[in-house]
């Protein structure tokens, strides 16, 4: 959370909505919201009893208190922005902030992981600009295989969506939160200069496992994407 909060410091017109997983707000996190001097607002989303399995995801209810909050406050008003789920787990490019400001429907760009891949990221043609696909150490059955980090949402366009919601589904979390807002493929935005870069890194405490270089030329067409170009730019860095 500190780093988080340091990180957030430097990004201008931002506005922090802190959930905690809990029912009565934690001081140490009330003290840091003050110290951060970052515009906030603190509430609670504690976990339901009925999905304290392993197979509900951690940090629905949270969410799900956000999406309460954005609606309440501004359902029916003209306010602009763009709905961003910053992990204190993770780290953060300031610039990436910037990449998503202008985000219209749906935007995404690449993230940096410790699992095989090492990324998990659209995949952009270089042909036409647009994003045909994701390349992800989790593809599953999942439509949009995307890191809960590597996408933003438009205010507006999340508004007018009623049902869009997030299931207790570990694993498919943000896929059935994209599928619920009825976003098509041709409707996202890849940020990050064609999704050639890392402005973000969902972090873990643990031994890091090299990338498997090998595993990203299973692409179909892998060099007419993006992804020869990511990659250079992430073993050079």
């Amino acid at each position: 959370m500190t780093r988080l909060a340091q990180t957030l410091r430097l990004v201008p017109d931002i506005f922090w909505i802190v959930i905690e997983d809990a029912h009565n707000t934690s001081k140490t996190v009330e003290d840091l919201l003050l110290r951060s001097g970052v515009p906030y607002v603190h509430l609670l989303g504690p976990r339901p009893a009925t999905h304290m399995d392993k197979r509900s995801g951690r940090g629905v209810s949270n969410r799900l208190k956000a999406f309460e909050w954005l609606r309440e406050n501004y359902l029916g008003t003209e306010q602009k922005g763009v709905i961003y789920f910053a992990d204190d787990d993770n780290a953060y490019d300031t610039r990436v902030f910037e990449e998503m400001r202008d985000t219209k429907v749906v935007s995404m760009f690449p993230v940096g992981l410790l699992p095989t891949l090492g990324l998990s990221t659209p995949i952009v043609s270089s042909k036409t600009g647009k994003i045909i696909g994701f390349h992800d150490p989790f593809i599953g059955r999942r439509k949009f295989a995307v890191d809960m980090a590597g996408f933003a949402v438009n205010l507006q366009f999340f508004l007018q969506q009623k049902k869009a919601t997030m299931p207790y589904k570990v694993g498919y979390e943000e896929d059935y939160f994209l599928k619920s807002l009825g976003v098509k493929i041709w409707q996202l935005e890849p940020k990050a200069n064609n999704c050639t870069e890392v402005l973000v890194w969902h972090t873990k405490t643990k031994p890091a496992d090299n990338p498997n270089v090998n595993m990203m030329k299973k692409v179909t067409k892998y060099n007419e994407t993006n992804l020869p170009s990511l990659y250079e730019n992430v073993m050079e860095t």
